[in-house]
């Protein structure tokens, strides 16, 4: 990837969504018709989608290389449309521009959303770290933002229906019929829930499913999660299986659901009973909207702190080794230059823990 540039966003620890319509919205006169997205910032990454309609794969195509061109200095550009011919078949095509598997995604929302004649490109600049999976969601995010901002959907349905199958209600988790009698869906009590037709079995964020699976039935029917998956296809950023594990006997069972899970782009949540299952999918939607500031770790803005939260990573250093090192040389840096021998006769402070420090400091300084 390349470094982010001719971007000027104040630096931020935490995932941004900047309100109102992007400076894209300027371009609006070289763009007939477009439509642009708010701004999602991330870590210094940046996100705008653009959409509009499109009758042909040269017009959409076109438009692609007019952002590619007015969006300077983006990483990434990616393209999905889906246009409708006028023998009712569909020409789906999408491009990722270097962000691995995001334009399919794009065009999965399409579908899901039985969009036509239509063209999306959502641009990214690169800030410098790696997001993980949480850019799909980012990218979706602006997509369905653009999509509804435009009026580019399906107007014919109505839209409870469309939020339904899609699973884009803002405050229900939307449960498929096939869980009616399902135990677990009397602990969800602290969120609302509702039967809508949706593929997964429950969807719990604007792009976060989840699969349940008991292991006991996993062993009568091992092929049922394959078709399960099949059916998904490539959809939502984040992928739930909710395994319920009512068996002595699991490991087995655990172990190739996981091998799956990591093939699928699946992450395997294991919960021991129906409450500790209901729990789970009411606190991802309990949290759909909220920061990820509020899961991480809290640091004090003392010395103390952050030498515990940097030597603390290093295997077998506990707190208590942190703050006798601390008392006992002062510094992170006179750790460091201390003498193996006089690291070693510290209370709590072996050989092995010696030899790991001064290794992990070898490595990371070196």
């Amino acid at each position: 990837m390349r470094e982010e540039m001719q971007i000027d966003v104040k630096e931020s620890t935490e995932t941004t969504l900047v309100t109102g319509v992007d400076s894209a919205s300027d371009k609006d006169n070289a763009l007939p018709t477009s439509f642009h997205s708010s701004s999602i910032i991330d870590r210094k990454s940046k996100f705008v989608a653009h959409a509009k309609k499109a009758t042909t794969k040269e017009e959409a195509e076109s438009f692609w290389r007019k952002i590619q061109s007015t969006e300077k200095g983006a990483t990434h550009n990616v393209l999905a449309y889906r246009i409708q011919s006028s023998d009712g078949s569909f020409i789906e095509e999408y491009h990722d521009d270097g962000e691995t598997y995001a334009g399919n995604r794009v065009l999965t929302l399409l579908k899901t959303l039985e969009a036509k004649n239509v063209v999306v490109v959502v641009t990214r600049w690169f800030g410098g770290q790696l997001l993980g999976p949480i850019r799909f969601e980012h990218i979706l995010k602006c997509s369905r933002e653009v999509l509804d901002k435009g009026l580019l959907l399906n107007t014919n349905k109505s839209f409870t229906t469309i939020n339904k199958r899609a699973g884009y209600t803002t405050n229900s988790i939307i449960v498929n019929g096939c869980q009616r009698g399902n135990p677990l869906l009397q602990f969800i009590r602290n969120v609302p829930w509702e039967f809508g037709d949706i593929v997964p079995d429950y969807v719990v964020g604007q792009t976060t499913c989840a699969l349940f699976l008991s292991l006991r039935y996993q062993r009568l029917h091992p092929e049922y999660i394959y078709n399960r998956i099949d059916k998904l296809v490539n959809s939502y950023a984040l992928r739930i299986l909710l395994v319920l594990v009512d068996t002595d006997s699991h490991k087995e069972s655990i172990r190739e659901l996981t091998k799956i899970c990591v093939i699928n782009n699946f992450t395997m949540i294991l919960s021991w009973s129906s409450e500790e299952a209901g729990r789970y999918l009411e606190t991802y939607k309990a949290f759909e909207h909220k920061s990820p500031e509020l899961i991480m770790e809290k640091i004090e803005n003392n010395y103390l702190s952050k030498l515990t939260h940097c030597m603390t990573h290093i295997r077998s250093v506990n707190k208590t080794d942190v703050v006798t090192l601390a008392s006992t040389f002062g510094s992170l840096k006179d750790i460091m230059e201390a003498a193996p021998e006089d690291m070693s006769i510290c209370p709590g402070i072996g050989e092995q823990k010696v030899k790991r420090i001064q290794e992990t400091f070898e490595q990371q300084f070196s």
